[in-house]
């Protein structure tokens, strides 16, 4: 496509001569061909910034500096506000995409270009609204290929994904730590309740033993038995109290002894559960962190397996 880029000569009242001279020609890929229109304006309007503007676009459009031809005719465009300049203003985001691949360049480049055929419906001298309408079909192809560009690799990337194969290094090491810590635990915990429970049952008992001790002893001195009295009823008072001295004691004991050898026997257990799981843990994470990925890979033109992990 050969582009004519628009002088603002014609706003300076300058002469026809010296206006073509104000347009050269840009080569652009493509089939249209666009023709100057004079653009029409007062004589008393100043326009020497907009002209300035204006050329410096035009110098950076020359020089494949796109995004600077832009900015240079976005000025003139706000210094003049004529119609003709969308014109430029589309064509050098159009071109700013070929340097720079973003989207958003098409989509402005579009919009210029829209607003530039509702232009050209108000006033038809102004350009070619076919023309105008062939560039905003390209820019639709454009904007189509880079869609389905970015679909396809959204689609490669979940293929990827679905085909990742995991290095098998074996069961999980960690694992069998990490029951026996939970066992062990359990089992710990068992014997701390079981020795609390048994204190506690045997310290009652104790207690009961200590009760009927004492009722005993009120027994005797209710019968007024001496140490060597050999009546029946004192002989099975002082049996008696014997029996109960002889169970308290015992039961005594067994609340202490039982219950702390319970109840230690319980935290040792909790303690090598808890270390068993924590240790079980790290194996795991590290056994995690040496898994390698096997990843199919289809970039740069080439193909073949990537191995993805941590060592």
């Amino acid at each position: 496509m050969i582009v004519r880029t628009q002088a603002l000569g014609s706003f300076l009242a300058l002469s026809a001569s010296v206006m073509t001279g104000l347009a050269p020609c840009v080569v652009y890929a493509g089939q249209l061909s666009l023709e100057i229109h004079p653009l029409i304006q007062p004589a008393d309007v100043d326009m020497s910034g907009a002209q300035a503007a204006y050329k410096d676009g035009e110098r950076a459009y020359r020089l494949g500096e796109f995004e600077a031809a832009a900015d240079s005719f976005e000025h003139a465009y706000e210094l003049s506000a004529l119609p003709d300049i969308l014109y430029n203003i589309g064509l050098s985001h159009l071109r700013w995409y070929d340097t720079d691949p973003d989207i958003a360049h098409l989509r402005k480049a579009k919009v210029v270009f829209q607003n530039y055929q509702i232009e050209i419906q108000k006033n038809p001298e102004l350009g070619d609204a076919d023309e105008a309408e062939s560039l905003i079909s390209q820019i639709e192809e454009k904007l189509t290929a880079h869609e389905e560009k970015v679909a396809a690799a959204a689609a490669a990337d979940r293929d990827r994904d679905a085909h990742v194969a995991p290095l098998d290094l074996g069961a999980d090491p960690g694992k069998k730590l990490r029951l026996g810590g939970a066992i062990s635990m359990g089992v710990g915990g068992a014997f701390v309740v079981g020795g609390a429970v048994s204190g506690v049952v045997l310290g009652l008992r104790g207690q009961e033993f200590e009760e009927e001790l004492s009722n005993a002893y009120q027994e005797r001195t209710a019968l007024n038995c001496s140490t060597n009295d050999n009546r029946d009823e004192c002989t099975l008072v002082e049996a008696e109290i014997d029996i109960l001295r002889n169970n308290g004691r015992q039961a005594n004991g067994l609340a202490v002894g039982l219950g702390l050898t319970l109840g230690g026997i319980g935290v040792i257990g909790v303690v090598t559960g808890v270390v068993l799981f924590i240790q079980g843990n790290k194996r795991t994470k590290s056994w995690e962190e040496r898994k390698i990925s096997v990843v199919p890979s289809f970039g740069g033109g080439t193909r073949g397996l990537v191995i993805s992990g941590r060592f």
